[in-house]
Formats: C-alpha cells, sequence, structure tokens
C-alpha cells in the first residue's frame, strides 16, 4: 500500500467514526436544543426589549383620536361616529398599534379594527360600508373613547 492509499484509507475511517460515533448524535442533539431554546428566549424577550429601546407610545386617548381621524381622512370621509370598544395596544412582534371600534356610517354599525398608521379591517357579521361619494365632505364625528368620555370633531 502506498502512502497515498494509506492517508486515503485512515482518512475515510476517521470520518466513518465520527460520522457513526454517538458523540456527535449527542452533539446534534444539544445544539438543536440549544437553538430552539435560544429561539424562544428571542422571541419572548422582544417585549422587555422593545420597552428598553422603543420610545412609549403615546396615551391611549391619542392614539384612538389619531386612529379615528386616519379611518376618517384614508378611508371613509362619511363616518359619524367612532365608538372604541377597548384600550388598544400592540398585539406583538412588530405589529402596529391597533385598537377595535364600532364606526357608525349612514346610520348602520361596523365593527373595524382601526390604528393610526394602518388601513382598517371589518370584522364581524356587519361587511363593509358603502363607498363615499368623491369628493365627501368631511362630517362631524363624534368619539366615544374607551374610558367613555366623548368628543365632537368638527
Amino acid at each position: 500500500m502506498t502512502t497515498a492509499e494509506h492517508i486515503a484509507d485512515r482518512s475515510y475511517r476517521l470520518e466513518r467514526l465520527i460520522r457513526d460515533s454517538p458523540y456527535l448524535r449527542v452533539i446534534r442533539a444539544v445544539s438543536a436544543s440549544l437553538m430552539g431554546i435560544a429561539l424562544i428566549v428571542g422571541l419572548s424577550a422582544c417585549s422587555p426589549i422593545r420597552n428598553r429601546l422603543m420610545t412609549p407610545d403615546p396615551p391611549v386617548k391619542e392614539q384612538q383620536r389619531a386612529s379615528a381621524l386616519y379611518f376618517r381622512d384614508e378611508y371613509q370621509p362619511n363616518v359619524e361616529k367612532v365608538r372604541f370598544t377597548q384600550d388598544g395596544d400592540r398585539p406583538g412582534l412588530g405589529a402596529s398599534w391597533c385598537v377595535n371600534a364600532v364606526a357608525t356610517i349612514e346610520g348602520a354599525d361596523y365593527y373595524v379594527i382601526i390604528g393610526p398608521d394602518s388601513g382598517p379591517g371589518f370584522v364581524g357579521g356587519t361587511g363593509e360600508p358603502p363607498e363615499a361619494p368623491t369628493p365627501a365632505p368631511h362630517l362631524p364625528l363624534t368619539l366615544v373613547y374607551s374610558d367613555g368620555t366623548s368628543e365632537v370633531i368638527e
């Protein structure tokens, strides 16, 4: 056997020994477990880290007002009333702030999820409201905040 054949044979044996080694299986299992733990810790740490790094959201009332005005200005200029059914928050994983509300449009109530930076989501069995005439004048908008106070925006 030549030196090259001898070296090739030894490297083949070493490779086979490593591949079939029970230690390698343990190392793979441990590394997979550690990666899973790191992923879980990383995802669950988003909230505490975000709270330290990001500026806090404005007060709930300001966010609700901004959401209603954005909804009126960008999507439904003939909305008459917006009643917020909860305080609103960020649902997580980088989502923008949103809130559940009941929007009264042409006398009918529509359940919506709105935010100051996002388009509306219509939920419930009410469907989507009719399209507003173009250009639609802004009607007085009544806001009923989640804390029970109200305001009329002309």
